[in-house]
């Protein structure tokens, strides 16, 4: 079971001040290309920077959680909790199904033909009937992780997610 903390304080998986656990804490993260210097470069984001992810049982989320809670409030006054959100099966198969072993999504590529885009190459494959916005100046595709979700929502929206998708042409 996939399980989300809700961390805004950015301790990062890697960070050595991590309490060690038996859940091993990992983030999503996504490719996508940035234009600086007069050229397009790739560059790796985080999807979730809020967030900590734990992929284990409830016991083992749970322990982490309290490890991390603990040295969050070690040198404070007031303690904080931390929310342990369990992730939608549906979100999570679909996370997986995009993901490499490192929780990496990579680049995609794809063209517009007929006015809807077709992804030729990359995770993306397969899912052109999930995308809901694409930005092809930023390069970036919105999907929906969920069919029961309408076409019609904003970007910023709860229900979709953000990946590296570049057109390369469009056809007629």
């Amino acid at each position: 079971m996939l399980y989300a903390l809700y961390y805004p304080q950015a301790i990062k998986p890697e960070d050595t001040r991590y309490p060690h656990t038996s859940a091993q804490p990992f983030q999503f993260t996504i490719e996508r290309m940035r234009h600086y210097m007069g050229a397009w470069h790739s560059m790796t984001a985080v999807l979730f920077p809020d967030y900590l992810f734990f992929d284990c049982e409830k016991d083992a989320a749970e322990e982490a959680k309290g490890k991390l809670e603990e040295e969050l409030n070690r040198d404070q006054e007031i303690k904080q909790r931390l929310p342990l959100v369990p992730i939608p099966a549906e979100l999570s198969e679909f996370l997986y199904a995009l993901c490499d072993q490192e929780h990496h999504i990579p680049m995609s590529r794809g063209i517009i033909k007929d006015g809807s885009a077709h992804v030729t190459e990359g995770p993306l494959t397969g899912y052109d009937d999930r995308i809901v916005r694409i930005d092809r100046h930023k390069r970036l595709a919105w999907l929906k992780y969920s069919d029961a979700v309408t076409r019609n929502f904003a970007k910023d929206s709860t229900s979709v997610l953000v990946a590296g998708l570049e057109i390369t042409e469009r056809v007629s």
